[in-house]
């Protein structure tokens, strides 16, 4: 009897148990036969399941009470169509099951999920607007330190910008065109459901980056690359207007990495890579320092003497010959860069996690003062600012958990944190900048020691023998601005979020998200005594800005399927947003002792102090329906209320809908296997500026009253105040985008090919600038909404796997995006009405030197001072007799003419026009595209290529009018001089010399225009006289607005897999190594340095004056992985 009650108590019930289990094991491979790694296999609708090792293969035990008699298992694999198969219980024999699946190719990976926004996800397949996805691969593998340069060439639509080639150099990025004019243009960026600061503040703390200040890093560079698991970017307002009032922009959003039941997985990557600049500067070696053909020293131009110098025309061996200096070659070396990071992640069915380190640091392509020291004969012991005058340091932690704590309520939290350093170099056109002086110096002129080597003074070419420290500069010597000028950031900053999922039931759960941004960021300025700038008295600022942002998040989502079996899912939420600025400035001037930095030791100290706060609450509420497994829409309302909304319109609604139909399940031909229409529309808006409905006080010691008076605020030694320049505006109203967008999926040959097109039509309404007001409200101008904007475009995407075999895969990627920008009215004027106006009357804001916005004109085409030019009903001196009339030189019946072609006088010159005219030329790309290739052959190598394109646009390359005026310029070795018609110089040939430097005005000319006019076949010379007057900075600009087209090699690169590799005590770990080389080839005709290049940091200007150079570089990569 005890026998048979031990076989019941032990033996029968670990027969059930062996029963109950059955083993599920097979492999995954694509329809080539490759092995899939890491593909899932689960069964659906149940919890277990597990991926494919390197081989392919699978294996997992299911319990037998987890499914019902009949079940069904999934294999799914990025870039591949899912395949489910049907599984019956009782046709398993002996508990085990083998199943193997072959996957077709999914180019367009319509069965993949996307974050829509608030943490709802959808089928890519059921979207009704345009959502780009953008793999970790894209960016992990970049060794850009900001996210966005990452970006550049990855998303249809998407504009990016590099500044510069300097180290944490910044990006301008917008989205289907601009459509503010006083707002920003960067997108909404979100991590994890929480918003972070994308700010770039310049030093001064202004927003608006000015032209001649220091680089300062975006926070966007703040985040470690690594730690991203995918990026969504919703480009239109039909997608973003869940994000209401700010958002009119699109959203990027990035979803990190997060910790995976079973075993822990280590990474470590370490790169390393070299930079340099990416094109030599064209610069004239033939004429010397001086004016009017003679040697003149410490003069600004290059207007002296003939240089005897190999490679020019007159060169003479039998002669002295002149020293010449290439100045850019010089001073600039090859840059290095490196990074490490460590990342771990893992877990178990309850608690997960994952944690990363990492550091990056970049080195531009400047000269340190260490190979400095080296090219001359002695330094004198001088310790420098600085030894390294651009650098960028970056190190990053992060940690990011979740726990289960019930069956239904689970808790998830993460924390980045960021050290960032970094050290600049003042850039564009101010005179305090590198590209001044380094372009500016004549070819004869040696800009090295900087230092006089008697006195120590700062040296350049406009006084190259100082006799008191502060000097008399026209420029700096660059080398000054490399080694004696600083500009440091130190920034700290922490963000993350606590989220709180509970699920009530099957139909119903709660998600709570409360997240923060802080950031420390500390900035010095250092000008010291023999600085060009304030006249060599020395300058220094230290600023403290501190930025923070709280966002409180809660949804409600609701299944009515699960509920009431209805096809409706619902998501309710209310979100508090506050975002505070603190920034405070302090200002020295006058330094007292040399080399000495602290604000105490300068005469005059100055203070400022700058506080924003803005609170926004809003609540939301967004619905899907699917109907008959083909119709799925979408819509969603948002009602936002801001505290920088006018107090007589707290609140505003916005809205959006869409809708797709999949009409290959209605019918579509044997190659298409999925095809999609897409029909939406939403709004979205922008925000007023922080404290734009209030008139303000200020404090001057004077201000002037019209051009009558100047009034003193100061009374027995009190400082008064008065009212400021603008006038209130309670009703002030957030900007809003409204946009239509339509399009088209298709998936052809069985899912090799994938074509996506998106058109879309968006109009801007209710922009905000500042609006002049009649001087009897006491004053000049009120911040108002008074604008609107049109953007219309269209985005094609095309995949396409040429090849898919076993032992060879290649696809490959092109992407376009067509954007036409108008601005259709201002202050109550439309285009049309602006035709018939005075233009001096017709609204015009400037957003930079030249570009301008104003009714009828594309935003930010160029005004600017022009010759006088046909096609714009130019009234001038025609005949050069001031006893005549003007005459409008389009109504002369002698000439057959096109738009900005050139009236030449009768002396053979151009005639300067007073005012400025719209130039016809704007710096928006007509196009922007890339082509994109990826090579893999077998499992082990792996080659990609990407191609980024930007046809169209213009920039206007006014540091060529300067190089023109100082006589620097190649196109300038061209010139006339007086020697070549000196019998007694030594070059001399009649007849041949003599001829040099004379020619025709059209020889000039650019763009195609054609001269025209009664001197147009007049010969003149192409003296100083010329180049000064008729070509300097105060002459024509439209001759030299250039083409800003360009095709780049942004990336190519091969990886080698070498699988498991033992490591003695480290394991064997599977190791890669990546070769790469970014920007190595420009086509363009620009003749710049690059036409990659942005004069302010937060918006494409589209003008390039004395901007920084772009560089190239190679990187080579090892990543382990445990």
């Amino acid at each position: 009897m005890k026998l048979y009650f031990y076989k019941f108590v032990f033996i029968f019930p670990l027969s059930l148990f062996a029963v109950d289990v059955i083993n599920i094991s097979g492999k995954v491979l694509s329809e080539s036969g490759e092995e899939l790694i890491g593909a899932n296999v689960s069964i659906v609708g149940g919890y277990s399941g597990t991926a494919t090792d390197a081989s392919g293969d699978y294996r997992f035990d299911l319990m037998k009470r987890e499914v019902e008699n009949t079940f069904l298992l999934k294999a799914s694999y990025i870039g591949y169509q899912s395949v489910v198969d049907t599984v019956e219980l009782e046709r398993i024999q002996e508990e085990r099951l083998e199943i193997n699946f072959s996957l077709p190719a999914d180019v367009m990976r319509l069965e993949s999920v996307v974050v829509t926004g608030f943490g709802i996800q959808q089928e890519t397949k059921k979207l009704g607007v345009s959502i780009e996805t953008v793999r970790k691969e894209q960016v992990e593998d970049s060794p850009e330190v900001s996210l966005v340069s990452a970006l550049r060439g990855n998303v249809p639509g998407l504009e990016v910008r590099k500044t510069s080639g300097d180290a944490g150099t910044n990006a301008f990025f917008r989205i289907r065109g601009t459509g503010t004019i006083s707002g920003g243009h960067e997108p909404l960026v979100i991590v994890d459901g929480s918003p972070v600061s994308t700010r770039t503040l310049d030093s001064g703390g202004r927003e608006t980056s000015e032209r001649g200040h220091p680089e300062s890093s975006s926070r966007m560079a703040d985040i470690n690359m690594d730690d991203i698991e995918s990026i969504e970017v919703l480009k239109g307002a039909a997608a973003s207007a869940i994000y209401g009032s700010r958002a009119s922009n699109g959203v990027i959003l990035i979803t990190t990495k997060s910790g995976t039941t079973g075993k822990t997985r280590i990474t470590y990557k370490a790169n390393y890579g070299i930079s340099g600049m990416n094109k030599i500067y064209p610069l004239q070696q033939y004429f010397g320092q001086g004016d009017g053909g003679d040697f003149v020293g410490g003069n600004s131009y290059s207007w002296g003497k003939i240089l005897n110098v190999s490679g020019a025309p007159w060169y003479d061996s039998s002669q002295q010959k002149d020293e010449v200096y290439d100045h850019v070659e010089d001073i600039t070396e090859i840059g290095n860069n490196y990074e490490q990071t460590v990342s771990a992640l893992g877990g178990n069915d309850k608690t997960t996690f994952y944690f990363s380190m990492s550091e990056n640091y970049e080195r531009a392509h400047w000269q340190t003062f260490s190979e400095y020291k080296k090219t001359v004969s002695t330094v004198f012991g001088h310790q420098p600012t600085r030894n390294t005058p651009s650098d960028f340091l970056r190190r990053t932690f992060r940690l990011k958990g979740s726990h289960l704590l019930t069956d239904r309520i689970t808790l998830t939290g993460s924390m980045s944190y960021a050290k960032v350093e970094g050290n600049q170099v003042i850039r564009a056109h101010s005179t305090d900048g590198l590209a001044k002086g380094l372009l500016s110096t004549p070819p004869d002129f040696n800009l090295r020691p900087y230092l006089e080597p008697t006195t120590q003074f700062h040296r350049s070419s406009t006084d190259p023998y100082p006799d008191t420290r502060d000097g008399s500069h026209k420029w700096n010597n660059p080398y000054w601005v490399l080694y004696e000028l600083a500009q440091t950031q130190s920034v700290e900053r922490a963000y993350g979020n606590i989220k709180l999922r509970y699920d009530v039931n099957n139909w119903l759960s709660l998600n709570y998200i409360l997240g923060t941004d802080f950031s420390l960021d500390q900035r010095n300025d250092i000008m010291p005594i023999g600085t060009y700038r304030i006249g060599g008295v020395g300058r220094y600022i230290h600023e403290d800005i501190l930025d923070q942002e709280w966002d409180s998040n809660l949804t409600f989502s609701f299944d009515l399927n699960k509920l009431y079996n209805v096809p409706i899912k619902l998501v309710a939420g209310h979100n508090l947003n506050s975002r505070s600025l603190k920034r405070f400035e302090t200002t020295g001037e006058e330094q007292v002792l040399p080399n000495y930095y602290q604000i105490e030791n300068y005469s005059s100290v100055t203070a400022d102090q700058y506080i924003s706060l803005v609170h926004l609450e809003s609540y939301f509420v967004q619905g899907t329906m699917d109907l008959f497994d083909q119709l799925y829409f979408t819509s969603a309302v948002r009602n936002d209320g801001s505290s920088t909304f006018g107090p007589a319109d707290r609140r505003h609604n916005f809205f959006k809908l869409s809708s797709a139909w999949e009409f290959s399940k209605f019918y579509a031909p044997d190659f298409i296997n999925f095809g999609k229409l897409r029909l939406a529309y939403g709004q979205a808006g922008e925000e007023p500026r922080v404290y734009a409905i209030f008139a303000g006080y200020t404090s001057p010691s004077l201000f002037s009253v019209g051009e009558k008076a100047s009034l003193g605020l100061n009374y027995n030694g009190v400082t008064g105040y008065r009212s400021d320049d603008e006038v209130s505006n309670f009703r002030i109203r957030p900007e809003r985008r409204n946009e239509y967008e339509g399009g088209a999926d298709l998936s052809l040959f069985n899912g090799r090919m994938g074509i996506s097109t998106t058109f879309y039509n968006a109009i801007s309404t209710d922009i905000i600038y500042d609006i002049d007001v009649i001087p009897s409200t006491g004053a000049d101008e009120m911040t108002a909404n008074g604008a609107s904007i049109r953007n219309n475009g269209l985005e094609l995407t095309f995949d396409y796997r040429v090849m898919d075999r076993k032992k060879i895969k290649w696809e490959t990627k092109f992407i376009y995006a067509s954007n036409r920008n108008t601005v259709l009215e201002m202050n109550g004027v439309d285009a049309d009405m602006a035709k018939t106006m005075d233009p001096n009357l017709v609204p015009s804001q400037g957003i930079a030197k030249f570009s301008e916005v104003s009714p009828g004109h594309e935003y930010a085409e160029f005004k600017v001072l022009s010759w006088a030019r046909f096609g714009h009903g130019l009234a001038v001196d025609h005949d050069l007799d001031i006893n005549t009339p003007d005459v409008a030189i389009d109504t002369l019946a002698d000439y057959n003419w096109e738009k900005n072609d050139v009236y030449i006088g009768k002396n053979g010159l151009p005639i300067m026009y007073s005012e400025k005219i719209w130039s016809g030329y704007a710096p928006n790309p007509d196009w922007t595209g890339s082509f994109y290739n990826d090579i893999k052959i077998g499992k082990k190598i792996k080659l990609s290529c990407l191609i980024d394109i930007s046809m169209g646009g213009h920039i206007a390359n006014y540091t060529k009018n300067s190089l023109y005026e100082w006589g620097t310029h190649a196109d300038t070795d061209k010139r006339y001089h007086p020697d070549f018609d000196n019998p007694d110089w030594f070059g001399y040939e009649e007849g041949v010399t003599t001829e040099w430097g004379k020619g025709t005005f059209q020889e000039l000319i650019n763009h195609g225009h054609k001269a025209i006019g009664p001197g147009q076949d007049t010969i003149i010379t192409f003296s100083q006289n010329l180049y000064e007057n008729y070509m300097g900075r105060n002459t024509d600009v439209i001759n030299n607005i250039e083409d800003a087209s360009y095709m780049k090699l942004r990336e190519i690169a091969l990886s080698y897999n070498f699988g498991p590799v033992k490591i003695g005590y480290l394991g064997d770990p599977n190791v890669t190594i990546r070769i790469s080389a970014q920007d190595l080839k420009t086509w363009t005709n620009y003749s710049g340095w690059d036409p990659e290049t942005n004069m302010y940091q937060d918006r494409i200007s589209g003008e390039d004056y004395f901007n920084q150079p772009q560089t190239w570089r190679a990187n080579m990569a090892i990543q382990f992985n445990w």
